[in-house]
């Protein structure tokens, strides 16, 4: 019996304080004996810790419910602002995206005015820059003016003229293609040459004489020869030039372009030739 009590006694705890408040209750119903105070303090005293810790137990259950409910929708409420700031972010992204876009387009048109020419601004579709052909793709054809033969420029220079059209699209020839071939002449000397393409990417300024005054940094405009590109567009910079001594007539003269055809994303099309040779800018473009 003794082991019994001994093993089961914490269960026995609650059922024997509950009977003995019963008891106490009932005693004091009947009267207020000296016995039933005795009893009384006596339940009070057992059962006192018992009550103390059950209430304890409820407080930190509580708390700890409470906490975890907070802490639940602490976690909601963050991943709800991440995905806030995603969302942010990506409009932020597409603004600034507009916004360069807008800026470049605002150039193009910026120039265009001040060249006194019609024009068409087109985005770049498409590029193939292998080692036999230098061409890009623009989103303007037939439908929108455009023919073949016509100057193809951005805010810096000279990028080529269209080769192919279609009614929603045309093909550019780059300055740089190896078939490429344009009448410039030196701003600074007015020494009359052609520019062809070449395989490395860069330039080749041909039939300039070999005693011909130019030097490295001297810029390179269209001349107008030729019928096809308008006078006065910026090509680019002498980048490199020497006489060789073989007996040979010309220079080998090489230059960097204006255009940056790596990054090119927008052009203007020249729709119409100009009636007077072409003062494209009021600053050099850098060399």
């Amino acid at each position: 019996m003794t082991r019994f009590l001994l093993r089961y006694r914490r269960t026995l705890v609650l059922p024997t304080a509950l009977l003995l408040a019963f008891v106490l209750m009932t005693l004091q119903a009947r009267g207020s004996s000296s016995l039933t105070l005795l009893t009384k303090q006596i339940l009070l005293t057992s059962i006192s810790p018992f009550l103390q810790f059950i209430t304890k137990s409820f407080d930190v259950t509580a708390t700890l419910w409470n906490e975890y409910v907070d802490l639940r929708h602490v976690r909601r409420d963050n991943q709800a602002l991440q995905e806030e700031v995603r969302q942010l972010r990506i409009e932020v992204g597409g603004l600034q995206e507009t916004a360069s876009e807008y800026a470049r387009v605002s150039r193009l048109l910026q120039m265009g005015n001040r060249v006194g020419t019609e024009a068409v601004i087109a985005k770049v579709i498409g590029k193939d820059t292998t080692n036999w052909f230098r061409t890009l793709l623009i989103d303007r054809g037939t439908n929108q003016g455009i023919q073949r033969q016509m100057t193809v420029v951005t805010a810096e220079g000279l990028v080529g003229r269209v080769v192919d059209v279609t009614p929603l699209a045309s093909r550019v020839q780059l300055i740089t293609d190896s078939e490429s071939a344009v009448g410039v002449l030196t701003q600074r000397g007015r020494i009359i040459g052609v520019v062809a393409g070449s395989q490395g990417g860069t330039i080749q300024i041909k039939y300039l004489p070999l005693m011909a005054d130019v030097a490295v940094g001297d810029r390179i405009i269209t001349s107008g020869m030729g019928g096809i590109f308008p006078k006065g567009i910026p090509v680019g910079t002498v980048v490199r030039s020497s006489r060789p001594t073989n007996g040979t007539l010309f220079q080998l003269v090489e230059a960097k372009p204006h255009a940056d055809f790596s990054h090119l994303e927008e052009v203007m099309v020249l729709t119409r030739s100009p009636s007077h040779d072409l003062s494209w800018t009021d600053k050099e473009p850098p060399p």
